[in-house]
């Protein structure tokens, strides 16, 4: 998504051997080899309600040099579940986290559930300052996560799906109306595509209203396609954005 609006991506991951490295494509890469990489199953019902299995839960992303890395305008922290324990030391203007892999857990029979504990979960990966991004489907009491990593400072933003999204900073409560999709094909990504998209957009301009409008049109283009193929360039999502303010 940062690619498809015109960054330079730093890709930070693990890789196991038998990954397909086609789409890395355009990427700068920074890898270590993993036994592993988390795996899901997600099937979704006629409401769009979505049930997710966890395959694989994936290796620990160890050996990166972190403080040999370069210094990042945005660093987003994205775990697909609990790759990392904490915050990587590395400098960047701009710090996010979408903590939607450190929110879950699994019962005995791989269905995805929040974890227990999401406060204790969020906070080890959520350094100071940061833009923090989860789903209200990622734990039962979200608002109340939000409110409390929003009184610590942080910058949160809870998306809703087809009702939008909400932005927690301080006391503040920002409801934000979603912006509607003209079809919906496949919503797995969706919100990777929009925490992505505000806090590129946020970088650029540091105007949170400006990031939060970006990433409801990114979000909303995200599901009207299959995988990879759905994602959106600026040049979609400015024209959304024109649409819905004609």
């Amino acid at each position: 998504m940062a690619q498809a609006l015109g960054a330079r991506v730093l890709l930070i991951t693990g890789v196991h051997p038998g990954f397909d490295r086609s789409v890395f494509a355009g990427l700068d890469l920074a890898s270590v080899t993993v036994p592993s990489n988390p795996r899901y199953e997600n099937t979704y019902d006629s409401a769009g309600n979505r049930t997710q299995r966890l395959i694989d839960p994936g290796s620990p992303l160890g050996g990166i040099d972190w403080q040999a890395l370069p210094r990042a305008d945005v660093l987003i922290l994205a775990p697909a579940y609990h790759e990392l324990a904490s915050w990587p030391p590395v400098e960047s203007g701009v710090a996010a986290v979408s903590l939607q892999g450190a929110l879950r857990s699994t019962t005995p029979d791989t269905r995805v559930v929040p974890i227990a504990s999401p406060e204790n979960a969020a906070m080890p990966l959520c350094p100071p300052h940061a833009f923090v991004f989860f789903s209200e489907e990622d734990t039962p009491e979200a608002d109340a996560l939000a409110s409390s990593l929003a009184a610590r400072g942080l910058t949160v933003v809870v998306t809703r799906g087809y009702h939008g999204a909400t932005l927690f900073r301080g006391t503040a409560v920002e409801p934000h109306s979603a912006i509607p999709t003209v079809r919906m094909v496949d919503p797995t990504g969706a919100g990777d595509c929009f925490s992505t998209t505000f806090i590129v957009r946020y970088a650029e301009t540091g105007d949170t209203g400006d990031a939060m409008r970006y990433a409801l049109a990114a979000g909303a283009l995200a599901v009207e396609g299959d995988g990879l193929a759905a994602v959106p360039t600026r040049q979609a999502i400015e024209q959304r954005l024109a649409q819905v303010a004609a």
